[in-house]
């Protein structure tokens, strides 16, 4: 998000505009697919890799029914990679030798150690080759893909996952029998990647059908949610109690991983956490079911796996699609870690924010391939390390905490404490304390407004990150210019005799005009926009710190603190100011964040796509003043100068004539 000014208008309907626009904006990211011919050549050489060993065990069949699929699988591999080879005029993916030594071992009936790391080795080059992305953007929820599969697939698999669903009776044909998801040795060596193949594909000869009717999303779903079935509840809350206490790294809760990996691999990595096996398997339901029942997502990922896309569709030349991508992977990703990121590494979260800008400008210039494919390194060398540093168990010690608690609420306030204290000064100086009252009544109702928004996004709302820059965007664009109006107010009145008339006049019109209004307006907005990224700091930061509470509280007690004494310290500064300096300080200062709100309002909009993007070959952003290389941005804050000049002269001009 970058930079984040306050928002300060100057009416107070404003608000409802601002939340309209933001409400209706939706985000998508749809997957650029592969060709069907490589997805369907991988799903079979999954299948084929994880089922092999229940078809031919001592080189000999263990299960006839099974290898005979085997053998299925293995011709129709066999035509799939020969239409793929004659379609590509080659081999790209490199894969004919490889292919060629497991079909062999299954006509042969061997190699049942050998065939599943065969099978692993054509995948990865598959995956490699064709940017086939093997998981989803994020972890499904579990109540969305029981309901799937209750529509879907309980009438042959059952209710409970046993094979024992009513239409089973019906199937033509007979055979096989619809898998049992709750039987170890069934599932065992399945993956959901390997369950969203199937469920993409079908299984030719069987009487599994393909659902590529469903979304994608929707198969991930169902896919994630047949290897809860084995697990109950009680088993998942226990598996997190002990997930906590061991401290496992938090690359075992993202969905590449869950996904790509069976149950068997993932008992075999979690063995060093747990010495006994009823541990391991309560740990593998707590990944299986646990956490898809607490939706958690990893948006890092997201973003990683959106910018494999931009990085794919550059290379073959349509740059439109690339930059659609890399704005995606900043507004469905990164945006969505973002707020807990910077709980823990402020400059961090920044400098990751910088390189997605200055990756997509590069894009859009249409930079050679070499200085795209480098961008990109920078980037992922900077979100591995953002990686860890979410990852890392110590960075929330006690005294960490509170440091960053009260940290957050310092540099979230001081923004908007300092243009409050300033007005609050104006007022007391001229004498104006009956408005004071306004200003008090605007901030305090942003503080419940915020508390509001808090409680709004623990329960009903969900804000993507599209939805906050557009809502940041348009509230920026439209608090530069009341900020530039209220600037220029201020200088039409930093002399003595204007600011009484003024006062006189206000006085004759009583302080309900709306005027005074606006100033309630001004008090809202630059405390509710602090608020709002107040309120998804501090969840990341509560959330960091489940088993402690009391150093993010006393945190957030010294932070309000030093928030306070720096206000006060603004206060008695202003007051003892002479009225022309103190207004024309003031002014210039609104001035300056007007200057500020208009690149950064117009960056956040492009972000959203509300506005074209249209880079230039200049210097690095310096976000801190809001400027960033592209025309949009300069153009806005170069009518912001001009009007400032102009006005200058007109102000220069009057004075003139009264002198």
């Amino acid at each position: 998000m970058g930079y984040r000014p306050s928002m300060i208008l100057s009416r107070c309907y404003l608000i409802w505009v601002v939340f309209g626009i933001g409400s209706v904006l939706l985000t998508f990211a749809p997957a650029f697919p592969a060709g069907d011919e490589a997805k369907r050549l991988l799903s079979l050489i999954d299948y084929i890799g994880g089922d092999y060993k229940n078809a031919v065990q001592g080189g000999k069949v263990a299960n006839a029914d099974e290898y005979q699929e085997m053998s299925e699988f293995a011709a129709r591999s066999a035509e799939l990679f020969k239409q793929l080879k004659a379609a590509e005029g080659g081999d790209r993916s490199g894969i004919e030798k490889n292919l060629g030594t497991l079909l062999a071992h299954i006509k042969g009936k061997s190699g049942e150690n050998v065939v599943p790391q065969l099978a692993q080795q054509i995948k990865d080059r598959l995956i490699k080759t064709y940017n086939i992305v093997p998981h989803p953007r994020r972890l499904p929820a579990l109540a969305d893909g029981k309901k799937l599969y209750d529509d879907n697939c309980a009438q042959c698999h059952g209710a409970a996952g046993k094979g024992d669903g009513p239409g089973r009776e019906s199937m033509n044909p007979k055979t096989p029998l619809p898998a049992n998801f709750t039987d170890p040795e069934r599932i065992g060596g399945l993956s959901p990647f390997k369950v969203y193949n199937t469920a993409s594909f079908g299984v030719e000869g069987t009487a599994m059908a393909s659902f590529a009717a469903l979304s994608d999303e929707q198969r991930w779903q169902v896919a994630f949610y047949v290897f809860t079935l084995r697990f109950s509840a009680d088993a998942a809350k226990a598996g997190a109690s002990l997930f906590q206490a061991k401290k496992l790294p938090a690359e075992f809760t993202t969905a590449a991983l869950l996904a790509t990996h069976s149950d068997e691999q993932m008992l075999a990595k979690l063995k060093p956490y747990a010495s006994q096996d009823a541990d391991a398997l309560s740990l593998l339901a707590h990944l299986r079911r646990g956490i898809l029942e607490t939706k958690t997502q990893d948006p890092l990922m997201i973003a990683r796996g959106l910018m494999r896309e931009a990085m794919d569709a550059y290379s073959k030349g349509d740059k439109e699609k690339a930059y659609q991508k890399a704005v995606e992977a900043y507004l469905d990703g990164f945006e969505l870690a973002e707020p807990m990121l910077k709980a823990r590494d402020s400059n961090l979260g920044g400098q990751i924010e910088s390189l997605f800008g200055q990756l997509r400008n590069a894009i859009k210039q249409g930079a050679s391939a070499e200085d795209i494919q480098k961008r990109h390194l920078d980037l992922e060398v900077n979100l591995d390390q953002a990686v860890r540093v979410l990852a890392r168990d110590d960075s929330f010690s006690g005294y960490y905490a509170f440091a960053n608690s009260a940290l957050i609420i310092l540099r979230e306030g001081l923004e908007a404490a300092l243009i409050l204290a300033a007005i609050i000064a104006m007022l007391r100086v001229m004498g104006a304390t009956e408005v004071i009252r306004y200003i008090h009544l605007g901030w305090i109702l942003a503080l419940v407004c915020g508390g509001l928004t808090w409680l709004a996004t623990e329960t009903v709302l969900t804000l993507s990150g599209r939805h906050r820059e557009s809502m940041e965007g348009f509230i920026s664009v439209f608090a530069a210019l009341a900020l530039f109006y209220v600037g220029y107010w201020l200088h039409t009145r930093s002399e003595a005799r204007r600011w009484q008339q003024f006062i006189h006049e206000k006085v004759q019109a009583g302080i309900s005009t709306r005027r005074v209004f606006g100033l309630t307006g001004i008090s809202f907005f630059a405390v509710y926009r602090e608020a709002f990224e107040v309120v998804l700091f501090y969840q990341a930061l509560w959330m960091q710190n489940e088993s402690n509470h009391g150093p993010v509280l006393w945190g957030l007690a010294t932070g309000l603190l030093l928030l306070v004494l720096a206000t006060f310290a603004i206060l008695k500064l202003g007051l003892k100011l002479p009225l022309k300096y103190f207004f024309g300080a003031t002014g210039t200062l609104l001035y300056l964040v007007a200057f500020i709100f208009a690149g950064t309002g117009i960056k956040e909009l492009q972000a959203a796509q509300w506005l074209p993007t249209t880079p230039l070959n200049a210097p690095t952003a310096i976000p801190m003043l809001g400027i960033y290389p592209t025309v949009e941005t300069l153009a806005a804050q170069g009518l912001m100068l001009c009007a400032f000049v102009a006005t200058s002269f007109w102000l220069a001009r009057q004075r003139a004539k009264a002198s």
